[in-house]
């Protein structure tokens, strides 16, 4: 039987750009691929918590949360994932991964992330696109 993991995604926007950091390459879960900033909702956690956390952890921001779009599903070879995204604005768009979570991150308009590989992060862009 398929796991089902339930994890927040912050859909960073600044203009016309969003930002999106790749998973570094020892991460268990989608090593290298492209993605919003995102994690785990704890054990009795708040999505905005973790959301909140997430940021801090991974791009030491602090996030502004403008509007908490709708929870979608997609699928891979791990299990069913159910994705709470938030749009996000930062106090500070001059954003340094952290290491340890991300090789590199970069501002990208949402033509550019149409380009971006990956099949996961495509079905999230799909879901998304109906939500912004």
């Amino acid at each position: 039987m398929s796991k089902t993991y339930v994890v927040t995604s912050a859909i960073i926007k600044d203009g016309d750009k969003y930002f999106i950091a790749k998973r570094a390459d020892t991460k268990q879960f989608a090593p290298g691929h492209w993605e919003f900033i995102s994690g785990f909702v704890e054990d009795h956690e708040a999505a905005e918590d973790t959301l909140v956390r997430e940021l801090k952890e991974e791009i030491n921001a602090e996030g502004i949360i403008e509007k908490r779009l709708d929870t979608f599903e997609f699928g891979d070879e791990h299990g069913s994932w159910i994705v709470v995204p938030f749009l996000v604005s930062v106090k500070d768009v001059y954003i340094k991964t952290n290491p340890e979570e991300h090789s590199e991150g970069r501002w990208a308009t949402w033509d550019e992330l149409e380009q971006i590989p990956g099949e996961d992060f495509r079905q999230q862009l799909f879901s998304l696109k109906k939500l912004l």
